[in-house]
């Protein structure tokens, strides 16, 4: 490659050009530059002019200098890129877990806060009911949900049925 052609490429272009014959044969800079018809200092000046790569001497190779403040949002995203890839890493190796755990999750009944809240008055009242759908709601009771009281659950059907036909209130025009 002549001088020429080496003015002629892009910044990172004659970083790679010049790392890799600075990787051939052990070459040093001086070397390098004379391939080029430049002399060392010509050379390094050209590689650092509106770039941002500086000569290693431990390296042996161009590599580039990177700001304080550039660098600290560096770690940001490396950071951020490595909880993410551990987190989808994560799931992925628990997927089946999860799929399950979410099957059980969708199956149990959720009893919200103002059925169980200790501060609430209980009531008792005589209601009637149809015996076959009792039978069944006590079966179910018993099989699935005998952990819970079976007032808890009546007042979970009630506070349903509440938030099911109670018309919404709509603000006055």
């Amino acid at each position: 490659m002549n001088t020429q052609q080496f003015m002629d490429l892009s910044a990172i272009e004659k970083v790679e050009v010049v790392n890799k014959m600075l990787k051939e044969n052990n070459s040093d800079l001086k070397i390098v530059a004379s391939k080029l018809d430049l002399s060392e200092s010509n050379l390094s000046k050209t590689i650092r002019a509106n770039s941002s790569f500086q000569y290693n001497k431990t390296s042996k190779q161009y590599e580039r200098i990177m700001p304080i403040e550039e660098y600290k949002k560096y770690l940001q995203t490396s950071s951020n890129e490595d909880k993410s890839d551990e987190t989808l890493q994560y799931l992925s190796d628990h997927l089946e877990e999860i799929k399950g755990l979410l099957h059980v999750h969708s199956k149990q009944l959720i009893l919200e806060p103002e059925i169980y809240d200790p501060k609430s008055k209980t009531v008792t009242k005589s209601v009637q009911v149809n015996s076959e759908i009792y039978q069944k709601f006590s079966e179910l009771h018993s099989s699935r949900f005998s952990h819970l009281k079976i007032r808890d659950l009546i007042s979970k059907a009630l506070y349903d049925f509440i938030r099911v036909y109670q018309p919404k209130e709509t603000p006055e025009d």
